[in-house]
């Protein structure tokens, strides 16, 4: 590769997604995103993957800069990479010194010399901190990664591993002294290679926790649902229930999907959940899902604009309206109905 083509062959590489050259070709000497290339270039690499599930064959180049005012990056050069399909992007800064590329690093505040239209989603280079070359190594470092990389693959597996609920209490059991070894996870902590055990840990040990608390609450509502037969009856049911979900974590309300017998956490966590204390929660937390939105759709007292004035409006640590509840919602179409005043279905559509 002549010398002085170096610069805008890497960027071709980047723009034609082949992390083949890029691995041939960017220099080893160099660190990037204070890692080693190959680390980096393992980053890029699933980005570039992700572009190509979403149907981009390039990226398209644009030049800029970094605007951060108190950024130690600012008015440095870079470039904005946007899919030639899906318009995901990711922003990079080069440090060039001559015809060479001294380092390559994600930007958080990158703008772009020219304006580009329907932008859709970021994607950063995330170097966890023990991974970067500065990094040194603490007493009983090398045990806490071991430890959780171990009893990470016992239960991330490919395809994705079975568990009913007993073998994912075994599973916590087994690995508490693993979590404590490491300590808690903490979002505000760096990135280690041993954070997603930590992560898994601590949303599967909520999940655990709030099943086993309200396992017989899921039976008697499941069974209730046999009786319903009007909408009224569906309404009554689900504002009976609404506290029931509410307080669940986040993983049972939003990302339980059912394939076929199996019910998983999406794809962000990769298990198939089986066995009846299983069945009867996510039964119960994706007929409640649904049937709430329906319905919340429906009997809306807010239109867009109002819902979004009032969201924005809500301050920390005040009583707040709460706009996503159907018994507001309900409660407050029959004040207003009994003051005389009627509020048309579906205003947020």
């Amino acid at each position: 590769m002549p010398h002085n083509t170096y610069i805008q062959s890497i960027l071709s590489y980047f723009s034609s997604l082949d992390i083949e050259k890029l691995r041939l070709y960017l220099k080893d000497e160099y660190t990037y995103e204070d890692t080693t290339k190959e680390k980096f270039l393992n980053e890029v690499e699933k980005i570039f993957e992700a572009h190509r599930n979403s149907g981009d064959t390039e990226l398209t180049i644009y030049e800029g800069a970094c605007a951060g005012k108190r950024c130690d990056n600012c008015g440095k050069k870079g470039y904005r990479f946007v899919g030639n399909h899906s318009k995901n992007y990711m922003d990079l800064l080069f440090e060039i010194e001559g015809d060479d590329i001294k380092d390559i690093y994600s930007c958080s505040y990158f703008k772009p010399d020219s304006e580009i239209e329907e932008l859709q989603t970021k994607a950063d280079i995330y170097i966890n901190l023990d991974e970067r070359v500065t990094f040194i190594k603490p007493p009983g470092y090398s045990s806490k990664v071991y430890a959780a990389t171990s009893a990470y693959s016992e239960i991330i597996t490919s395809p994705p591993k079975r568990i009913d609920f007993e073998e994912l209490n075994n599973w916590l059991d087994n690995h508490a002294y693993t979590n404590s070894f490491i300590g808690n996870y903490d979002w505000i902590n760096p990135r280690m290679k041993w954070t997603p055990f930590s992560i898994l840990y601590k949303n599967l040990s909520e999940v655990r926790s709030y099943i086993s608390i309200h396992k017989d609450d899921f039976i008697q509502a499941n069974y209730l649902l046999d009786q319903i037969q009007t909408e009224q009856d569906l309404i009554d049911w689900l504002m009976s229930y609404e506290t029931l979900y509410d307080e669940a974590p986040f993983y049972l309300k939003f990302w339980i999907v059912k394939e076929d017998s199996n019910y998983r956490f999406n794809s962000r966590i990769p298990i198939l959940l089986i066995g009846e204390v299983f069945s009867q929660s996510c039964e119960f937390f994706i007929y409640y899902q649904k049937n709430n939105e329906d319905l919340l759709s429906k009997y809306n007292t807010y239109s867009l604009k109002e819902e979004s004035e009032l969201y924005n409006k809500q301050k920390p640590g005040k009583e707040e309206v709460d706009i996503f509840s159907l018994k507001f919602h309900m409660e407050k179409r029959k004040t207003m109905e009994d003051n005389g005043v009627n509020i048309p279905f579906y205003i947020t559509q």
